[in-house]
């Protein structure tokens, strides 16, 4: 019981929530019925049932819910059936981000960033070697770890112990200039969530048989493990949730009550793009808001983004409904050109105001992917991290990264049609179907969702052109829009 106080307080919360619940719905007596679901359930519903597997091995990560961390399951029809359970304190998730807490990375967003930083580092060296060294994989497909080395299930002021800053060096206390042999942790970190993954769904494999995998999680986002596995071979196929992460067990709350409990047909998901959309004249009103040029140019606005963005201009693109998860799908991104050298550090300066490490997703053709990385299974929701072909690392090289791979979006005719048809128009001025696609935001701020949000990114940010709909809009005094 001494490893899970950290889980005294939310249990606490738990007793409560019922009465707290009555209170937000102002329900003393209410119509309807609260439904206590299991987190990671919610999660393994939330990517089994919209995919369009009869039948999958599911694998769940995070951090924890509840007392879980990490659940394997098996679905079949309208039904999830658990395997294994990993339980606190034991937890990938709180592992890798206790690391990078510890390379001076801030809550929450430092896994993410860590998982850049760690293509820096030597995944072989001698912290990878001295950390593995902590994991027990188990034959039950789970896994446990020495927690004599953490701290993050006992307190929130740091993740890991004295003995973790005896073995592996001091905590940093700011996320820059980091050392050989602190690269080199980072890369342990991301070898070890490789290596854990990789024995669970071995597993899954093994004591299912199913050619399908379903992944949901927070640590379902590690897109380089997930490549990993991709590339792999174990499964034919592999549906990973868009919102991997805490945002999706909304949806499978509501898919678990809908088809495990009741017993509806399910629906496949077919695109993420589930959010608003605006016309034209909401684009208008908040561009003439702020004061800006611009021109409605119908099909004419594919040829000026593509023309702008081979003369090295940044556009801000703005189409159709905004995505659901944490990745831009190419409805609210940033895309500039992948063949300009100086294009990554111009991003992360001039528009992403963010560390000069952090790399950049592609967007690419569906039926080009193979032409250009090493693999050519469809990634929709840029979920999958591939390696460069050796020949085109340099004819693209503002999105390859450090260690030759790129996080990779397919696009096809069905899921985006203008976002394809832009990449078609590009490919006929550079021969490259791919652009570089960045979330549409600013450093602090979420991605955009309405066009005032976009006008504000736009405005503050130093970006050349805005793309609303077929709307082409210019900084003041570009003069380029006559």
């Amino acid at each position: 019981m001494e490893e899970n106080l950290g889980m005294l307080n939310y249990l606490f919360d738990m007793y409560k929530l019922p009465k707290k619940l009555k209170e937000v719905f102002h329900a003393k007596h209410p119509k309807f019925k609260f439904h206590f679901l299991e987190h990671h359930l919610c999660h393994a519903a939330s990517a089994f049932f919209p995919s369009p597997f009869e039948e999958a091995a599911i694998l769940t990560i995070d951090g924890a819910g509840e007392w879980a961390t990490t659940l394997l399951a098996y679905g079949k029809g309208n039904n999830i059936q658990k395997l294994q359970t990993v339980n606190t304190p034991y937890s990938l998730g709180a592992f890798y981000q206790a690391v990078s807490i510890h390379l001076g990375f801030k809550l929450i967003e430092g896994p993410g960033k860590m998982m850049g930083l760690a293509s820096y580092g030597n995944p072989e060296g001698k912290p990878y070697q001295d950390m593995k060294k902590l994991f027990r994989l188990k034959d039950n497909g789970g896994f446990d770890f020495d927690m004599r080395y953490f701290s993050y299930h006992y307190t929130r002021k740091s993740g890991v112990s004295k003995k973790f800053t005896d073995l592996f060096g001091p905590s940093k206390t700011k996320g820059a200039d980091w050392t050989d042999h602190e690269l080199d942790v980072a890369a342990a970190a991301q070898h070890i969530v490789e290596d854990v993954i990789m024995h669970m769904v071995k597993h899954l494999k093994k004591v299912t048989g199913s050619n399908n995998l379903c992944m949901a999680g927070g640590v379902a986002l590690n897109s380089v493990t997930n490549g990993i596995i991709a590339k792999s071979g174990l499964f034919k196929d592999i549906f990973i949730q868009p919102a991997a992460g805490d945002s999706g067990t909304t949806i499978g709350a509501a898919l678990l009550l809908n088809h495990q409990i009741l017993n509806r047909e399910r629906k496949l998901m077919e695109t993420a793009f589930l959010g608003p959309s605006y016309d034209n004249a909401a684009c208008i009103k908040a561009i003439e808001a702020a004061g800006l040029p611009y021109k409605v140019a119908g099909d004419a606005a594919y040829d000026f983004t593509a023309e702008q963005l081979m003369n090295n201009k940044i556009i801000a693109w703005f189409q159709g409904r905004m995505e659901f998860g944490p990745r831009a799908l190419g409805n609210r991104s940033i895309l500039a050109n992948p063949m300009n050298p100086d294009m990554k550090d111009i991003l992360n300066r001039r528009v992403k105001f963010r560390e000069g490490f952090r790399p950049f997703a592609a967007i690419v053709t569906e039926e080009n992917c193979g032409t250009y990385f090493d693999h050519d299974y469809p990634n929709p929701y840029m979920l999958l991290v591939y390696n460069v072909r050796e020949e085109y690392k340099q004819k693209l090289p503002s999105l390859t990264h450090v260690d030759g791979t790129v996080r990779i979006q397919t696009v096809n005719e069905k899921e985006n049609p203008p976002m394809r048809k832009l990449l078609k128009t590009f490919e006929q001025l550079s021969g490259y179907p791919v652009l570089i696609n960045t979330s549409f935001n600013i450093k602090g701020e979420p991605i955009v969702c309405t066009p005032e949000d976009a006008v504000h990114s736009f405005i503050n940010a130093d970006m050349d052109y805005l793309i609303l709909n077929d709307i082409i809009v210019a900084k003041q005094g570009d003069g380029i829009l006559g």
